[in-house]
């Protein structure tokens, strides 16, 4: 990935913790956006089912947000 792209994405998912609205949150208290990211991704591996249901709930939301 070029630097260009990886910028791009970076700003992309920043986006979307804007949209959650823990934006609010102090760069200082990163660790706790890290360990919440974390929790998600091992609840992904180890409970495969929840990708479906948090793909269609984010797609409504986001897709709610457009209308």
């Amino acid at each position: 990935m070029d630097r260009k792209a990886d910028a791009r994405k970076k700003i992309q998912l920043g986006g979307l913790i804007v949209k959650a609205g823990l934006d609010y949150m102090h760069p200082q208290d990163a660790y706790i956006l890290y360990s919440m990211l974390l929790d998600c991704r091992n609840t992904l591996e180890n409970k495969p089912e929840v990708k479906k249901h948090w793909a269609r709930l984010g797609k409504r939301l986001l897709i709610g947000e457009n209308n």
